[in-house]
């Protein structure tokens, strides 16, 4: 086999709508930004964390200085917590979905499927109003 065969069946299929490209992008960009913010964090709690700390989630969980709201979240990260840069991780995510959720109603509408804009725009208010604590 050829290099440049070789070549060729390692990059990825772009014969989609270019929506389609860009919502992919975003998947794996919100899962890797996520997992390096959980990662820092991770690493941030370990070196920095007395031995007298936490030891376990649990213990971490229920030691009192979890917010779990984004407000208290980002409070926290400004401050230099690293559980609250876990958190952040945690909640970017939760958002890599929802934002594909969001993505896919542009596409539909790109593509003139009201049925599909409606049943997506429906999914959607549901994850918000989960996300929110509406539900």
């Amino acid at each position: 086999m050829s290099a440049q065969a070789q070549v060729t069946e390692a990059e990825p299929n772009l014969s989609g709508h270019p929506m389609e490209i860009w919502i992919s992008r975003v998947l794996r960009l919100g899962v890797i930004l996520a997992a390096a913010i959980i990662l820092l964090g991770l690493v941030i709690f370990v070196v920095t964390t007395p031995s007298s700390g936490p030891t376990s989630v649990h213990q971490l969980l229920h030691s009192g200085e979890v917010s779990v709201t984004p407000h208290g979240i980002l409070r926290g990260v400004a401050n230099g917590n690293a559980t609250s840069l876990i958190q952040l991780g945690v909640l970017a995510l939760i958002l890599t979905p929802v934002t594909r959720v969001a993505m896919s109603i542009a596409l539909f509408s790109a593509q003139r499927d009201g049925v599909f804009v409606l049943i997506t725009s429906v999914v959607l208010a549901v994850l918000v109003a989960g996300l929110t604590g509406v539900i």
